[in-house]
């Protein structure tokens, strides 16, 4: 046997041995396959981790770390019908589920904790009537961990309302707040605030994270509940987290109002400044949020008391005045009024204005008397709705229609319907009780096509600012780009189906005849 045969008969049996040992780990689950790594994990699927302060590996053993496990909460709870949730959970000495598995606290280092998993999932797989994982591959099949559907649930007015009513107006199964001297949760009239105030991110000794604090309460007082044969909420992840069982929940038309001590009516002032105060209508703005936490995110505080003048070297502080107008942000007053005046209704006219706040917003909000001229507190405001005067009559100050008939080559003049589009606007404005607010004088709907001629004064042509060369020096469009970008523009962001040039123009008799 000459030694090139040789090497060939080994190579030979090298491979076939390769194949063998491959096809025998991944039997056994030893190697991870990432087929299904863009697979959707439902709402009531759990990324089994280890915590991220124990899971701490040496960089050259990374590539070794397994995956997250993907478990399926509701196929479990189902094959445990009969065992109920006590198969896979403690439950404290006051009968409350403690969400961990088989534990109660989180003092188990990696190894120890690792362990844990093992041996009593396995112990379980091992013993079920059907069969169940039991090698590493089957359960940890995913290089990263899959995207979820699973979502945030809204406690809004509608809901906690309804808890309100199941729980016979007892706040404190819910609220409560530790007091030091007695060393013990109490409850307290108007001190109520969200859970997440106090419940962070992390347990914390004795204080539960805000994930295992609501679930903890939530599940066990829904559990007490359908075991005493009353009306009770969901105790699987779906129930609250999934979109579809989200949509099956009743919205109550009528709330009443949460009292908490709260003022009808209050100033807004900021300290050491010098603009005039603002008058804010607390009851009106509960009415038109979902939830307190639309604008009290953090807590139920006054915002002066987390966001300051100025801030030095803090992460992420946001100063109060940021606070107030940032227009990116959804609790601010300016970005919240910004989500209306985003909306189609509102979009036509203000898409093409300056970013808010303008300067002449400024005043409709900052009316009331100014601070330093009042060294006696000042009286709550008192709330008054504002009302849009009437429409002027038709005129020649207020066309009914306007002929547009500039550069007509191919179409006839455009015949604008001015007091038709105009009265539909202000129908608009009166509709909703924010643009009544800022639209109390009705020739500011006028500044949204007249966008350059002060409010009070008679808008000038078009024609007066954009002429039909549009040099580019000038930092204004000519007449005709001018003319379908405010009506086109205005047309889109609406929703409107007039977007074609027949719509507005009607073909001449040369272009008919071509």
């Amino acid at each position: 046997m000459t030694s090139s045969t040789r090497k060939e008969i080994v190579l030979r049996f090298g491979l076939a041995f390769i194949v063998v040992l491959f096809a025998v780990v991944l039997r056994m689950g030893c190697i991870i396959m990432p087929e299904e790594e863009t697979a959707i994990a439902g709402a009531g699927t759990i990324s089994l981790k280890l915590p991220d302060e124990i899971n701490q590996f040496p960089a050259q053993y990374n590539d070794l770390r397994r995956p997250p496990v993907r478990f399926d909460h509701a196929d479990h709870v189902e094959a445990f019908a009969d065992e109920g949730c006590q198969k896979c959970h403690l439950f404290d000495n006051a009968k409350n589920l403690i969400p961990k598995f088989m534990r109660s606290n989180d003092d188990l280092d990696r190894d120890a904790l690792t362990e844990h998993y093992h041996s009593k999932c396995l112990d379980c797989h091992k013993q079920a009537q059907k069969e169940a994982p039991q090698a590493c591959g089957e359960c940890h099949l995913y290089w990263t961990e899959p995207p979820s559907n699973w979502i945030e649930i809204s406690f809004d007015y509608s809901l906690h309302h309804r808890h309100v009513s199941a729980m016979n107006k007892e706040c404190q199964a819910c609220h409560h707040v530790y007091d030091e001297k007695e060393k013990k949760l109490i409850y307290k009239k108007e001190t109520e605030s969200a859970c997440s105030d106090c419940h962070g991110q992390q347990d914390e000794d004795k204080n539960l994270s805000l994930r295992n604090a609501a679930h903890t309460n939530c599940i066990t007082c829904h559990l007490k509940r359908s075991q005493a044969k009353q009306t009770a909420g969901p105790m699987l992840c779906t129930g609250c987290h999934a979109a579809e069982k989200q949509k099956t929940i009743e919205i109550l038309a009528y709330t009443p109002r949460l009292e908490r001590g709260q003022p009808d009516t209050t100033w807004i002032q900021s300290p050491e400044a010098k603009s005039r105060l603002v008058p804010f209508n607390h009851k009106l703005h509960e009415l038109a949020s979902s939830s307190c936490s639309s604008c009290h995110h953090k807590t139920l505080k006054a915002c002066a008391e987390c966001h300051k003048l100025a801030v030095t070297g803090e992460d992420g502080a946001v100063t109060l005045e940021r606070a107030y107008h940032q227009a990116s942000s959804e609790h601010s007053c300016v970005g919240c009024h910004k989500t209306t005046t985003d909306s189609k209704t509102c979009a036509g006219c203000h898409s093409s204005m300056m970013p808010p706040p303008g300067q002449t917003a400024c005043n409709i909000c900052h009316s009331g008397p100014l601070p330093e001229k009042n060294k006696e507190p000042i009286a709550a405001p008192v709330a008054v709705e504002m009302e849009h005067d009437e429409l002027p009559a038709s005129s020649d100050d207020f066309p009914e229609e306007v002929l547009i008939d500039f550069l007509a080559k191919e179409y006839e003049p455009a015949k604008f319907p001015h007091r038709k589009i105009v009265t539909q606007l202000d129908k608009l404005a009166r509709d909703s009780r924010l643009a009544r607010r800022f639209h109390s004088y009705p020739d500011t709907l006028c500044a949204g096509c007249h966008h350059r001629s002060p409010v009070g004064t008679r808008p000038a042509p078009c024609s007066s600012c954009h002429d039909q060369e549009g040099l580019a020096t000038q930092d204004k469009p000519d007449l005709f780009s001018a003319y379908h970008r405010q009506c086109l523009g205005c047309h889109q962001q609406m929703g409107l189906s007039q977007q074609g040039c027949t719509d507005c123009h009607a073909e001449t008799s040369r272009a008919v005849s071509k």
